[in-house]
């Protein structure tokens, strides 16, 4: 909620490295991504039994304890769960009553007082539909309250909350349109909002699974992490660490990752074990790290859609790396450098050559793998033609859709 997000931020004097990671004033998650969290607990596949029923009770009782109606009814409809008929009227008359109140705050501000009055109540209003889960009705208000705000940072706070409501219940339009909303008022934006902003926006390209432009952004925001009431510092560094490994160079890696002081602070063992396996080319514990980071990252609501990505872009890597070194290598030298079965690395070549990510051709007779060097341009060019005819079919599958 803006409100107690703004107040914190001015108030708070917590400081924890671990959170925080920059020594800034630590923000309390906010309450709708937690129960994002909790949600996704509950619904993977990678949690035990245990953790479901903890994370079910954690979602019922701030559903009790904040009489979240509409997000009650959410998890109804998405999970099945049964909705006490007598306990939601409860709800229902108790918020009905708050928003009474609230409207009153409105009208009175509407008749009596000024712009700055009525842009709080509507805000107060707005908070209230977001401490509730009602998506709808809280957009709704955000827009009404962002019209009567003219100073710059209370409306970039707008966008903010607005983003964090597309976070929170996985609606990418609605956190894209924020974002849109928040970069043609950056301009007038504080260095600490503009920090906030590229936060944000990382780790939206990342969820959309564009990890080049969203770990360039995270990346840059390491230093500066202070957007706590998204996720903690080591889920940030998690985050932005896994969204660069498939993109940045041997060099970059070092220097952005590897050298990172934030990165190395997290201490995240899984993580570090799998970056310096790959730097120092220690390909015995690749698939083993990789296999521990995936682990990791499925029970992660903001990564979990993105796993089998991660996995076949960083196989990718360490594959060619590896085949970068030789001009042909036996398959079984290959698999005891890489400590998998032959037949498991033979079946895993032949699907990556022939989908063009790896380099090289298979000889069975032999039993060796010989690799190819072509110039960057031939591949560019191969990979553009590629993709022509691959839209030019998408464009004649619309073009029959039309004509029906």
């Amino acid at each position: 909620m803006v409100a107690k997000v703004h107040d914190n931020e001015e108030s708070s004097t917590a400081v924890d490295h671990n959170d925080a990671g920059n020594g800034e004033a630590v923000i309390p998650m906010d309450p709708l991504i937690a129960l994002l969290h909790h949600r996704h607990a509950f619904t993977s596949s990678y949690t035990t039994a245990e953790e479901k029923t903890a994370a079910q009770s954690a979602i019922i009782a701030k559903i009790q304890e904040n009489n979240m109606r509409p997000y009650w009814q959410l998890m109804s409809d998405m999970l099945g769960w049964p909705v006490d008929a007598k306990r939601a009227a409860e709800m229902d008359k108790i918020n009905e009553l708050a928003l009474e109140r609230l409207t009153a705050r409105i009208k009175d501000a509407q008749d009596n007082l000024g712009d700055v009055e009525v842009r709080e109540a509507l805000l107060a209003k707005c908070d209230f539909y977001a401490s509730i889960g009602d998506l709808d009705a809280c957009l709704k208000f955000n827009e009404e309250c962002s019209g009567k705000t003219l100073a710059p940072g209370p409306k970039l706070d707008l966008c903010f909350q607005r983003i964090r409501l597309g976070i929170a219940f996985s609606n990418n339009d609605v956190a894209a349109k924020g974002i849109t909303d928040a970069h043609r008022l950056m301009k007038d934006g504080d260095w600490e909002r503009r920090n906030r902003l590229k936060v944000y926006e990382g780790l939206y390209h990342v969820f959309i699974r564009d990890f080049e432009k969203g770990s360039s952004m995270l990346i840059d925001s390491l230093t500066t992490f202070a957007s706590t009431e998204i996720l903690d510092f080591k889920q940030f560094v998690l985050i932005t660490v896994v969204s660069a490994l498939p993109v940045l160079s041997r060099a970059d890696l070092k220097k952005k990752v590897i050298d990172s002081p934030e990165v190395v602070s997290a201490g995240i063992a899984s993580i570090n074990e799998l970056v310096s396996s790959i730097y120092n080319c220690n390909y015995g514990q690749c698939f083993a790290a990789l296999d521990d980071v995936c682990q990791e990252i499925r029970r992660f609501v903001f990564m979990s859609l993105h796993v089998n990505y991660f996995f076949r872009e960083v196989r990718v890597l360490f594959l060619n790396q590896f085949l970068d070194s030789y001009s042909s290598v036996t398959l079984t030298s290959m698999s005891a450098a890489f400590k998998i079965p032959v037949a498991v690395l033979d079946q895993m070549l032949c699907t990556l050559i022939s989908n063009e990510r790896v380099a090289g051709k298979i000889d069975r007779v032999s039993g060796s793998v010989t690799t190819y060097r072509g110039n960057a341009t031939n591949f560019e060019y191969h990979r553009i033609i590629k993709q022509g005819d691959l839209l030019i079919s998408r464009i004649q599958k619309l073009s029959r859709m039309v004509e029906l």
